[in-house]
């Protein structure tokens, strides 16, 4: 399907706007409770529930195989079929529910020989991450994007309450934890099937072995990929743990909460992205259509990355317990690996489009390795700066070997202005960020929200001129 570049536009516009909804609510939320998760829970039970949930984000991609990954990819060439979106729907699920089976298995057997510390919820929480993901990429695929948002934010949002109720008044401390996440994606899966009634799609006799093998040619190099995401954003605090301990890993956690909110904002808007770049890929102004929004969202996204730094001084102090203190220098680091993650998603769509999901995870897996390397290297030097450290490392890499490897082909590039500036202005913070001086501070802070203004200028502009021009259509229909 081809777009023009106004619809294009307006469609990414739209569709980030009502994801973005649903993530500002549960985000804000989770950030006003990050007080009582660091008050309640010591550093050491922080360090258990975030390495559980990792474990649970490695082993979801090898058993729900990516599958849903191209689902979605499918669906997006098969909008308005509906007898294609049924074969492809009724052949992914039945090879998830094999793959649950199997899993659910593998795991009652493992426990038998080994003692596995939460293994039941290690097992339901992956059975409810495959399902959950295989329902959200499906709804993308049907273009119910209202959907998509309002299933996120019940998951986000019903964690966040049960995560109250079971630690304030229950006090079942990591259990209620737990139990918090897995009742919250069964609720939006409810939900979703509900609205979507998927049931309607599924039909056994659609499954087709052609689909299956498409499907899986472009999903399985995506588990590699996934893996090595998994070892970018885990091996830190596998290696932190090993070498400094869990309370180690729980401050780290803690660090990684305000970069983690960042990238969940753009992972919001990537979701609109990436069906964008694959609807207007065969346009003949591809190039340079892409090159101005992958310009403007950098503008967008560092200014926002600056921004959170210049805040930090004065709103860490408030969010977070004393006794986690040491994350602080950590952030300011985190949060620039995490623009260099942006830089990767923003040109990893394009692989998307051209449905060569292998090398991106060739890619991922060089700065998986690079990753690795860098942290063991420090480790012993530097300590917890090593994690942080081999992080930024990591994606600095990766961004420049996809947006090499991408112009070698095509000519989408950030202009280089805009690349020079925010690399001053990283500059100048970094180094007045550690001073940990008040009037530096507010100095910094300024400098931010001034390089915000100056470089999405336009971009501003065009959102008050659509407000006012909105406002004036509203008035006259009124007034006639």
């Amino acid at each position: 399907m081809i777009e023009d570049r106004k619809t294009a536009s307006i469609n990414l516009a739209k569709n980030t706007m009502i994801l973005t909804i649903g993530m500002i609510c549960t985000q804000g939320l989770g950030f006003l409770l990050l007080p009582l998760y660091t008050s309640v829970l010591d550093t050491n039970e922080y360090g258990v529930y975030d390495l559980l949930i990792t474990y649970g984000m490695l082993l979801f991609p090898i058993v729900g195989g990516q599958f849903e990954q191209g689902l979605f990819r499918f669906m997006l060439d098969a909008q308005n079929d509906e007898e294609r979106i049924s074969e492809l729907f009724s052949t992914v699920f039945v090879i998830d529910i094999l793959h649950v089976v199997l899993y659910v298995i593998f795991g009652g057997i493992i426990s038998v020989f080994y003692e596995i510390d939460y293994l039941p919820f290690l097992l339901i929480y992956v059975c409810m991450q495959v399902f959950y993901t295989l329902m959200q990429q499906f709804v993308r695929g049907l273009g119910k994007s209202s959907v998509y948002a309002i299933a996120n934010f019940l998951s986000a949002g019903l964690t966040i309450i049960l995560n109250v109720f079971f630690l304030v008044v229950v006090r079942m401390r990591l259990t209620g934890m737990f139990f918090s996440v897995t009742i919250s994606y069964m609720v939006s899966i409810m939900y979703m099937c509900v609205c979507v009634q998927p049931w309607k799609y599924f039909n056994i006799e659609k499954i087709d072995k052609k689909t299956l093998h498409s499907i899986r040619k472009y999903s399985l190099p995506l588990i590699p990929n996934n893996l090595s995401w998994w070892v970018v954003n885990v091996s830190d605090r596998t290696i932190i743990t090993y070498f400094l301990g869990l309370s180690f890993n729980g401050i780290y956690t803690v660090a990684n909460k305000f970069s983690n909110v960042f990238i969940t904002i753009y992972n919001v808007f990537n979701v609109s992205w990436t069906e964008t770049v694959s609807l207007y890929y065969e346009n003949e102004d591809r190039d340079v259509f892409l090159s101005d929004m992958i310009t403007v969202m950098y503008r967008l996204f560092s200014s926002m990355c600056f921004g959170i730094v210049g805040f930090m001084p004065f709103i860490f102090p408030i969010l977070v317990n004393s006794k986690y203190q040491k994350g602080y220098n950590q952030v300011i680091i985190l949060m620039y690996a995490m623009l260099l993650r942006v830089v990767v998603g923003l040109y990893s769509c394009i692989y998307v489009a051209m449905k060569d999901s292998g090398k991106i995870a060739v890619t991922s897996a060089m700065a998986a390795v690079i990753n690795i390397l860098v942290n063991v290297m420090l480790i012993g030097k530097l300590g917890i700066y090593a994690a942080s450290i081999s992080t930024f490392t990591a994606f600095g890499v990766m961004a420049v070997v996809r947006y090499l490897d991408i112009n070698k082909t095509m000519n989408i590039r950030i202009e280089k202005k805009t690349l020079l500036s925010s690399g001053i202005i990283a500059g100048i913070m970094l180094i007045g960020y550690y001073r940990k001086n008040k009037y530096v501070n507010v100095i910094l802070l300024m400098i931010a929200v001034t390089y915000a203004v100056y470089m999405n200028k336009d971009l501003i502009k065009k959102v008050i001129q659509y407000i006012y021009e909105k406002m004036l259509f509203n008035s006259g229909n009124k007034s006639g």
